[in-house]
């Protein structure tokens, strides 16, 4: 199968949509890294920003794999985006992470702000190394 270019004649708007996929990998690519950032300097302004771009990017790559999937053979220009994807699933991947792990902080800050204990079963220890008395264990001991 010899190598589509942009000049020449698409049968079917996949063919198209195939002759574009790099482009929209690329920007794919560079939408995480942005969304990255954001998560990194907690900015929720510009992570929202590039929502709905990147859900309509990873829209319609996954229609163009549907597609591209069953072909025998699979066009090689799709084969040859494979890393690309790969890679952006890895940083996805990272970047929901990253969105877990500052949600998880957010919430303890709430409990601990709410009076409520973040980590119930957590034992302390006082300067000796030894296990300090948490103030709910001394009913136990009074009684």
């Amino acid at each position: 199968m010899t190598e589509m270019t942009p000049s020449d004649t698409t049968s079917s708007p996949w063919e198209a949509a195939l002759l574009a996929a790099p482009d929209a990998v690329a920007r794919l690519a560079e939408i995480l890294g942005l969304e990255f950032e954001a998560l990194k300097l907690r900015d929720l302004e510009a992570f929202e920003a590039v929502q709905e771009e990147k859900n309509l990017l990873l829209q319609n790559l996954a229609q163009l794999a549907e597609w591209a999937a069953p072909q025998s053979p699979v066009p090689l220009l799709w084969q040859q985006l494979q890393d690309s994807l790969r890679q952006s699933k890895q940083d996805h991947l990272r970047n929901i992470q990253l969105l877990q792990r500052q949600l998880q902080a957010v919430k303890g800050t709430l409990q601990a702000l709410q009076g409520e204990s973040a980590a119930p079963s957590v034992d302390l220890y006082d300067r000796m190394g030894q296990i300090a008395r948490r103030p709910s264990a001394w009913g136990y001991q009074l009684a």
